[in-house]
């Protein structure tokens, strides 16, 4: 009764895609797509397999109605058989048994517990009419050659012993045009035609370097009368240090120097008329006039007080001159500008005494610049 309740069971799922096995789990139909199959060596078209839910478990009644109308037994008697096939199959998996349904597949329970299932090869699929899987084998077809030699090995390529059938087109030798026999005997000859202008080439210029070697003669030593031996360079012995507390620096620059003179402008230094003591011989740096004799007329005298490179400096000196009842002057002198008192006088006395006082008001080194428009000179 069992293998007829199979048969049932694979009846329905042709005909309507699932059935229930009640307590058990249902049974349903899974399209698959067309497949081929170069490793395993099969080619399998559109199907339908069988896949199993074990959440489905109610009964749907299906089988039932099948086993009554394929049988002459009542619902009662139907139902008793059913259950019976029901019990055994529960029966034999829970004693860890797999249960086969011929042309489905094959129940078992896992280790975890889940019922697992196996669907069989059959194809449950009525628009492909059932096809089974069909095995495939590559075929290997051999093509016949004409026997021809390759420029490049210089070996003939062997014929094939096999012949393909008459309506078999020629193939090409793969590998592209290098393949080619004509057009690699072509780069044959260039290749050597090339390389024997090389080996022209070669010769020539070692022929060439032979023939120089044998007719150069031997160049003559020559004696240049070279010019007097170079002096060694003279090296001088080093300074010996100096303390740092003994270094002076140079003198700044003094009011009477200027830019076109390397001697110092002294001509403030006028002697003092001699006194009528001829026991005192001592010479005082004190200025004297020049002459003794008056003059009526009035006479100009510029007095240099400073030399200064800032014009701040300069305004600042001009405005304390005038500050102090003095006529200021500017002129420049190289690259400074020199100031000082432009002073009128009659006598020589009275310039002598003016002179003092400006010294004593602006600078101990004051001295005539210019007298009457003309230069004094620097002595």
């Amino acid at each position: 009764m069992s293998k007829q309740i199979t048969d049932i069971i694979r009846g329905i799922l042709m005909e309507e895609d699932q059935v229930c096995l009640p307590g058990i789990g249902t049974l349903r139909l899974t399209p698959q797509p067309a497949l081929i199959s170069p490793i395993e060596g099969k080619a399998t078209p559109p199907s339908e397999q069988v896949s199993f839910n074990a959440n489905l478990v109610l009964d749907d009644g299906r089988i039932l109605r099948g086993l009554t109308e394929s049988t002459a037994l009542d619902r009662t008697a139907a139902q008793a058989e059913l259950a019976a096939f029901l019990e055994q199959t529960k029966e034999n998996l829970d004693a860890g048994r797999s249960v086969t349904l011929e042309g489905i597949g094959r129940l078992f329970r896992h280790f975890d517990g889940q019922l697992r299932f196996t669907a069989g090869g059959d194809n449950f699929s009525k628009a492909s009419f059932g096809l089974p899987a069909v095995d495939i084998r590559p075929i290997a077809r051999t093509e016949k050659r004409a026997a021809t030699s390759d420029p490049m090995l210089g070996t003939p390529l062997a014929a094939s012993t096999d012949t393909a059938p008459a309506s078999a087109p020629q193939k090409k030798a793969p590998g592209g045009i290098l393949y080619d026999p004509e057009l690699r005997k072509i780069l044959w000859y260039v290749a050597a035609f090339l390389g024997s202008i090389a080996l022209l080439c070669l010769l020539y210029l070692l022929g060439t370097t032979i023939a120089s070697a044998l007719n150069d003669e031997p160049t003559p030593i020559v004696q240049t009368d070279e010019g007097p031996a170079p002096q060694p360079p003279i090296i001088r012995k080093p300074l010996p240090p100096v303390d740092a507390g003994r270094v002076v620096p140079d003198d700044p620059p003094r009011l009477r120097q200027t830019d076109s003179e390397d001697k110092p402008d002294r001509s403030y230094q006028q002697t003092e008329p001699a006194a009528q003591n001829d026991t005192d011989q001592t010479t005082t740096t004190t200025p004297t006039p020049a002459r003794s004799s008056t003059s009526s007329s009035s006479n100009v005298a510029l007095i240099a007080t400073g030399l200064y490179g800032s014009s701040r400096n300069v305004e600042k000196n001009i405005a304390r001159i005038k500050a102090a009842g003095y006529d200021a002057f500017s002129s420049p002198d190289g690259r400074y500008t020199r100031v000082g008192v432009r002073l009128e006088y009659q006598t020589e006395e009275e310039r002598f005494n003016a002179l003092n006082r400006i010294r004593r008001l602006f600078s101990e080194d004051a001295f005539v610049w210019e007298l009457n428009g003309e230069r004094m000179s620097v002595q």
